[in-house]
């Protein structure tokens, strides 16, 4: 606007001057032409700035309307993945609104096992006899090993105190009311790591160590001689405490154990027959 009075007023007393036939001096004719060559190019840069601001503004508006695309499009995404999110989440309140409706329920009780009262009394008296090695559970048949008498801090080897009631228990299930069962050998342990590399080489893990416990005592079972048709061996690891572990992987003594259920051959799992030392399928 200021760029447009000036030309304007230049021009004006140009032709103001010549047209009135005055006089006008060389100096205020140059001063004048001056004045005018200065407004036409702040003029022409006025124009060129408006040229610049309305290509600026094309470019603006451009952006914004990619800007409002992508948003939409973002928009939608969020949409979607908020179904998504709200179909996954029914699944996951279904489900575990079953498993509330499972763990809720009262545990499974161990199936009781009545032994024949001979062989009921002979299993006291072993455990009376031995109190720091071994426990009997009459409920269930089982007699548990403390594993923490029974074996060495990460060992498998069974110690020779242990061996001699094993020895002993071997003889009663030989007897004429305990040579009708079977046995099932299960190792346990805490729930503290194994960490010694010479530990390891042997046992990798507590899972390696309640199997080979387990092993240890079939063998010395089998060594006593208790034919190894009858015996099946097994391990737990640490997933199946008695009792609760300490926190921080501190363990628990009451927990490492190697329990010895007995158990009538139509509860064996195997074929009929096979573990009294007859062939499948004769």
């Amino acid at each position: 606007m200021k760029t447009t009075l000036a030309t304007a007023l230049v021009g004006c007393l140009l032709a103001g001057l010549l047209s009135s036939g005055g006089c006008v001096s060389k100096a205020d004719y140059d001063k004048l032409m001056a004045m005018n060559r200065a407004a036409v190019a702040e003029k022409n840069q006025a124009i060129a700035a408006a040229q610049e601001l309305r290509a600026e503004n094309q470019r603006l508006t451009e952006e914004l309307e990619a800007a409002q695309k992508t948003l939409e499009a973002k928009n939608n995404e969020i949409a979607l993945l908020q179904a998504a999110k709200g179909d996954l989440q029914k699944k996951f309140d279904d489900l575990m609104a079953e498993y509330q409706k499972l763990t809720g329920r009262a545990p499974t009780p161990l199936p009781e096992i009545v032994l024949p009262p001979e062989l009921d009394k002979q299993l006291r008296d072993l455990a009376a006899a031995n109190p720091d090695i071994m426990e009997y559970l009459p409920k269930y048949g089982m007699v548990k090993l403390k594993s923490d008498l029974t074996f060495a801090k990460g060992s498998d080897q069974v110690a020779p105190n242990a061996k001699e009631a094993l020895a002993k228990f071997v003889q009663i299930m030989g007897g004429t009311t305990g040579m009708t069962y079977n046995v099932y050998v299960a190792g346990h342990t805490d729930d503290i790591p194994i960490l010694k590399p010479e530990t390891k080489r042997m046992h990798p893990d507590n899972w390696y160590l309640s199997v080979h416990r387990a092993v240890a005592v079939e063998k010395e079972l089998s060594a006593s001689g208790m034919t190894p048709e009858r015996i099946g061996a097994m391990g737990f690891g640490e997933y199946h405490p008695i009792v609760p572990n300490a926190s921080g992987k501190k363990g628990n003594a009451v927990n490492r154990r190697v329990e010895i259920w007995i158990v009538p051959p139509d509860r064996f799992l195997t074929l009929p027959g096979t573990a009294m030392g007859e062939k499948a399928g004769s």
